[in-house]
């Protein structure tokens, strides 16, 4: 309670001083969104599709809520305070475990001391050279929504203003871990993770395209040099009523492990997304293709074999939700977003996913969605699994009640494959699921 009334007042002194000098803007917006759910099977850490003989999983419901300030001081034309103070994250009500821990935690709401935090603090700074940012910075999106997080990043960045549109450029320096370790000789030895990134975007009235490389020496663990490298390209393309959605990504690098006497192994993945759509007055209709790389089970990491895993621990990404269930928030499927990890072999196993979607504008409050996705594994995990996720069928509506609050409601029931059942002598049962959210919404 302390910590939000310290906010709270420390917002009144900016906004005071806002007030009284001229030189200085101040903007808040935000928004706060509380939102209900029930899963037909879950243990409370997210969706469970499986059962052993002679046991059934318990359905879960709960409510969560989260709420957000972007406050934003311009101190004059150059230079600019922007942040995002979040005073609840998926912050469940009661006891309900797991939660989004980009929050120290906050999300089990167990403790008051992680009930805020300041997610992004940023300056900034219109130089001569084009424009710089530093400090803690959104770093979500990046082209289309696939494989896009609700995350932040320390960064100094720079959009050079050498370049005619309709081309530009960013290039910046992430930090991600800072530390030392002693090492021999009384010495310290570097245990940094840095990332590098150049980006180069071509932007028009009909298309939005850009490339993207990065570069990250993850030095945390002084006893092999771990070097990944990120080339991704992306293209939004309109043309009359039709729009087309691509994104392709590759990891690429290596992990030397001579200092420890293990083999090496190498970074080797990829991913991609592909939607083509079209706007037909109040009908949206859309198809899109999405695929992600699994890990090989017969490539050993430890033993040397590649890392061929594009989705890693974090899935799909929390901005990429085209399925309520198997890419949703609420279920730790392909997306580890509320509930981390609960499904984790479906990101080391990949995906191959179709989705059939369509949006219709009843009124300018009232707009209905409907989907029916079908998913299956890129790598089988286990000798005898099969590979199919299964089919998915999602319908939803959102209802403008006023400019600013919006109520939402989606229904969503997967067909589970026989994935789940792990390999074909396993006793275990699949379940057939499903998932029920309603949310009110307000922003100002």
């Amino acid at each position: 309670m302390k910590k939000v009334l310290s906010t709270v007042a420390a917002l009144g002194l900016v906004a005071g001083l806002a007030s009284t000098a001229s030189a200085v803007e101040f903007k808040m917006s935000g928004k706060y969104l509380v939102e209900g759910a029930y899963l037909s099977d879950a243990r409370g850490t997210g969706m469970d599709v499986t059962e052993a003989a002679g046991e059934s999983t318990p359905s879960d419901a709960y409510w969560l809520h989260t709420f957000e300030i972007k406050p934003t001081m311009k101190v004059n034309d150059k230079i600019s305070m922007s942040s995002t103070i979040r005073l609840a994250d998926d912050t469940f009500w009661g006891n309900q475990g797991g939660g989004d821990t980009e929050g120290l935690g906050m999300a089990t709401g167990q403790s008051s001391d992680n009930n805020v935090y300041v997610h992004t603090l940023y300056m900034d700074y219109a130089s001569p050279i084009g424009k710089t940012r530093f400090g803690r910075v959104p770093t979500g999106g990046y082209g289309t929504n696939f494989m896009d997080f609700d995350k932040r990043g320390n960064r100094v960045m720079w959009w050079p203003t050498f370049l005619d549109k309709p081309f530009s450029t960013l290039f910046y320096i992430e930090k991600a871990t800072e530390n030392t370790v002693a090492g021999t000789a009384n010495a310290e030895t570097d245990a940094d993770s840095d990332t590098y990134v150049a980006r180069l975007y071509y932007n028009t009235d009909s298309l939005d395209s850009g490339i993207h490389y990065g570069y990250t020496n993850n030095m945390t663990n002084v006893t092999k040099s771990d070097r990944k490298q990120q080339l991704s390209a992306y293209g939004k393309y309109k043309m009359d009523n039709l729009f087309l959605n691509a994104e392709l990504t590759h990891f690429f690098g290596e992990i030397d492990n001579d200092a420890t006497g293990t083999p090496d192994s190498d970074y080797d993945s990829w991913a991609a997304m592909l939607q083509v759509g079209g706007k037909f007055d109040a009908l949206t209709p859309s198809l899109m293709y999405f695929y992600a790389s699994g890990q090989d089970r017969n490539e050993i990491v430890a033993n040397g074999g590649d890392t061929e895993n594009a989705l890693g621990t974090a899935g799909t990404g929390e901005l990429f939700e085209p399925l309520y269930i198997l890419t949703g928030r609420h279920t730790g499927m392909l997306n580890n977003d509320i509930f981390s990890g609960n499904t984790g072999t479906m990101s080391t196993a990949g995906v191959h996913g179709v989705v059939l979607a369509a949006d219709y504008a009843v009124s300018d409050r009232l707009k209905l969605h409907g989907a029916i996705g079908w998913a299956q594994a890129d790598e089988e995990q286990l000798a005898g699994q099969d590979d199919e996720y299964g089919w998915e069928y999602n319908i939803g509506a959102a209802y403008k009640l006023l400019d600013n609050l919006t109520y939402e409601a989606h229904f969503g029931y997967l067909d589970t494959g026989d994935f789940f059942n792990g390999a074909g002598n396993t006793p275990n049962i699949t379940e057939n699921v499903y998932l029920l959210t309603h949310s009110l919404t307000m922003t100002f």
